[in-house]
């Protein structure tokens, strides 16, 4: 999978990352609810009320909720608000330029 295909969620995570997603279990955060990890997403459905794209976007970077998850144990979590502080500053396609070749997400197990 090529950095141009990527799907970076509403949160920041790198979804190509994702065993889920490179199985076509999860759609990603702009995919069909249906085909989405977690169809009731808190952040999904926040940025969809205030109309955004990603929390990057938001004023209230880092808000409770996403503090939360970045603090439950994850590594994949926990680099969330690091990756959507950088994309606020550097912007998305220059962030895209710095990672490196997807792989599973540490720390996750189904």
């Amino acid at each position: 999978m090529s950095k141009t295909e990527w799907d970076i969620a509403v949160c920041g995570l790198n979804c190509a990352k994702c065993d889920l997603f490179a199985e076509a279990k999860c759609a990603g955060c702009r995919g069909p609810a249906d085909r989405h990890w977690s169809a009731s997403c808190k952040f999904l459905a926040c940025a969809r009320v205030k109309g955004l794209r990603y929390c990057f976007e938001c004023d209230e970077l880092p808000c409770d909720k996403l503090t939360a998850f970045a603090s439950d144990g994850y590594e994949h979590h926990r680099i969330t608000v690091e990756n959507l502080k950088r994309i606020r500053e550097i912007g998305l396609e220059a962030w895209l330029k710095q990672q490196e070749s997807p792989s599973f997400c540490p720390g996750w197990t189904p």
